[in-house]
């Protein structure tokens, strides 16, 4: 499968953030038994929490190839980080495929603001065999009663609400099984043993507990007495994502492996030039293509609304047999060195066995994928074409819906006006990607992308952090070519919600203080087009143009406006004022500070935060209006036309010092006395 510009972008976000986030921490939250909270609460704030919902629930609205080959890139860096923000699809699987618009809503809404979900399921003598559920749930008045223990319930203790399979008609085994949503607020749920894993240590799993826990009607998922089947749609839908987890781990393997292989040296040479090493590594990466093609051949399917049953079973089957398969040969491959706890390859292997038994194990997968053949092939042996366009509705229904995505403002505005935030960025090039031309040995710059100076990133941080806290509009503008506008969009996918741009030929060759100039005017007109003045102006140090720190102090002078210089934190008050935790000679001092006002921000101690899906695919299409002369008129003597409007003082060059020394093995008041001689000496006393 190629994927498209908007997949390759979502897929290179999570796989920024299991590379600079996930995998180098994992080892260390495991070797401290430590849930990884940090962890995960920056993986939600991106949104990896809530791939499975849909655009009109608050969610991204992401297609089934997007989900799970997210999965994939999430299961890379750690499966049980994965467990514990895909469980929530598994969960929500239900309430998609029966759950009326009332519910669904519910269940978002809940899942959304408590970040997790869980599905309860398996019980001791339930596993396989859904027929044997022992919990039940009885009808008392315009209420269910539920009672019963489920078990090795992913996300267990951390989930916020529930989708329970209880048996509502007890003779008709799997006949009489019902879907329920249930809170985890409601009286009589608790939770009991937490399970000591093997691998996937870094998700939770307990047991579940419902003693006499009333749920109203409202709360069956779809038809009473339906919910097996509602429970078999789900599996279909989610083990495909299993089979994305064990692809996950297989790539992981497969560069490790590599890595590992082309370091060591054995016989003079190093280990991946011998041939059973070769092989081995061969091996692995056919596996794990294959079986990636595979899960998004399913993924296919359903997005599509053809039947898929079989192919969820084999993507299943096949994605976690080459996990497995692969994590072994890992070792094998690094020798004694795989086995040891200080490299990945030995908890690869650990985490990755438990994909071949959860959500169905490899043996029932066989038996879904014997049953489903004995269907498809007639008894001439014939196969029949595949369809290429979806049947008629009445012939097969997609479980999950296909929700139309709408472009919408992000983030939306919170409640009330909020704080009117405007940040100045300066856009520089990617030196990532500068080339040298190997003739003139010069850089090319031609085609290099934009992005934002890093003490801008920190100034729009600041303003995102202000915006969670009191509600409001982040705007970022800029000035520079129309290239400039790739770094605006870095800004948009960050959470800001407009962006301008000012862009005129007339502006070239502006100084610091001519630009100063430019941007106050522009920022005038902003405010009078909008009618309403910006609260709070922030520049990083380096704001906009040059390295001298000076573009935002004379904004704040222009503007008339309070400023507050080398802030690193700025938090807002319950007067409505700002606080700013500000860098002196001394280390910190506080500044409170009203609104309108100007804040530069220096080096914070905290990043810009990574996108979330919707933001992201906001920045891609957000129209970015540019600002011209005709707009933002600033007379030629004041835009560096006409010389520069800098005007230099006087400069101060600090004297050469010589080298010091050091006065040691004396007493104080020895080394005192050496002190006032050599000063003496010296002629400086």
């Amino acid at each position: 499968m190629i994927f498209n510009e908007e997949t390759r972008e979502m897929l290179q976000m999570v796989r920024d953030f299991v590379d600079k986030e996930i995998i180098p921490t994992v080892g260390e939250y495991e070797k401290s038994d430590v849930f990884p909270q940090e962890l995960l609460d920056k993986a939600c704030d991106m949104g990896l929490n809530a791939l499975c919902v849909p655009a009109e629930y608050g969610g991204p609205g992401l297609t089934n190839v997007q989900v799970f080959a997210i999965a994939e890139e999430i299961a890379r860096g750690d499966i049980g980080i994965g467990t514990t923000l895909i469980a929530n699809a598994l969960a929500s699987y239900p309430v998609l495929v029966a759950g009326n618009d009332a519910q669904k809503k519910l269940w978002f809404d809940t899942m959304l603001e408590k970040k997790y979900a869980a599905f309860c399921l398996t019980e001791p003598n339930a596993g396989s065999d859904a027929g044997g559920v022992q919990t039940t749930a009885v009808e008392d008045g315009d209420d269910y009663i539920i009672n019963g223990t489920k078990c090795f319930i992913s996300n267990g203790p951390i989930a916020g609400i529930y989708t329970v399979l209880a048996s509502t008609r007890k003779k008709a085994g799997i006949m009489g099984l019902s879907a329920f949503i249930v809170e985890r607020d409601r009286p009589g749920v608790s939770i009991g043993k937490e399970e000591d894993k093997m691998g996937m240590r870094l998700s939770v799993t307990s047991e579940v507990i419902f003693d006499n826990v009333r749920v109203p009607k409202d709360h069956l998922l779809g038809k009473k007495n339906r919910g097996f089947k509602y429970i078999m749609e789900t599996l279909d839908h989610s083990r495909a994502g299993v089979g994305a987890f064990g692809v996950g781990i297989g790539q992981r393997v497969v560069e490790e492996a590599t890595k590992y292989a082309k370091q060591r040296k054995q016989f003079g040479q190093p280990v991946a030039n011998f041939q059973a090493v070769e092989m081995m590594l061969a091996d692995m990466e056919i596996q794990v293509q294959s079986a990636r093609q595979m899960y998004l051949h399913a993924a296919e399917l359903m997005d599509a609304g053809l039947p898929f049953t079989m192919e969820a079973a084999i993507a299943k089957t096949i994605g976690t047999d080459t996990g497995m398969k692969c994590a072994v040969d890992g070792v094998q491959v690094m020798g004694g060195y795989g086995y040891m706890k200080e490299y990945p390859m030995e908890k690869l292997m650990r985490d990755a066995k438990i994909l071949q038994i959860y959500e169905g194990t490899n043996q029932i997968q066989r038996t879904v994928i014997a049953g489903q053949l004995k269907k498809k092939y007639t008894d001439s042996g014939a196969r029949p074409i595949p369809s290429i366009q979806p049947p008629k509705a009445e012939a097969h229904k997609s479980s999950v819906p296909t929700v139309e995505v709408k472009q919408e403002a992000n983030p939306k505005i919170a409640g009330g006006k909020g704080l009117n935030i405007l940040v100045c960025v300066k856009q520089v090039p990617d030196t990532t990607q500068i080339k040298i031309d190997p003739v003139k040995h010069t850089l090319i710059r031609e085609g290099v992308p934009a992005i934002v100076n890093t003490f801008d990133t920190y100034a729009l941080e600041v303003a995102l952090r202000l915006k969670d806290q009191a509600g409001g509009k982040v705007t970022v503008i800029s000035m520079g070519i129309p290239k400039a506008k790739d770094a605006l969009r870095e800004c948009l996918a960050a959470g800001a919600d407009e962006a301008y741009l000012i862009t005129d030929r007339a502006f070239g060759g502006s100084d610091t203080l001519a630009t100063s100039k430019i941007i106050s005017t522009a920022i005038e007109v902003l405010e009078k087009k909008n009618d309403r003045a910006f609260d709070c102006i922030l520049c990083g140090k380096q704001a906009i143009d040059g390295d001298t720190g000076q573009v935002g102090p004379e904004i704040s002078q222009h503007l008339d406006r309070a400023l507050v210089s080398y802030a690193v934190e700025v938090a807002l008050q319950a007067d409505g004022t700002l606080k700013c935790k500000r860098e002196s000679d001394e280390g910190y001092d506080f500044y409170q500070v009203g609104t309108p006002c100007v804040i530069t921000v220096n080096k914070t101690p905290f990043d810009l935060r990574y996108p979330n899906f919707k933001s992201q695919r906001y920045a891609r299409t957000a129209e970015i209006p540019e600002l011209t002369s005709a707009e933002v008129v600033v007379a030629p003597e004041e835009r560096g036309l006409a010389g520069s409007p800098t005007k230099v003082v006087k400069t101060y060059t600090p004297t050469h010092q010589k080298n010091g020394m050091k006065i040691e093995g004396l007493s104080g008041a020895e080394a005192a006395a050496k002190l006032t001689d050599l000063m003496a000496d010296a002629k400086l006393l």
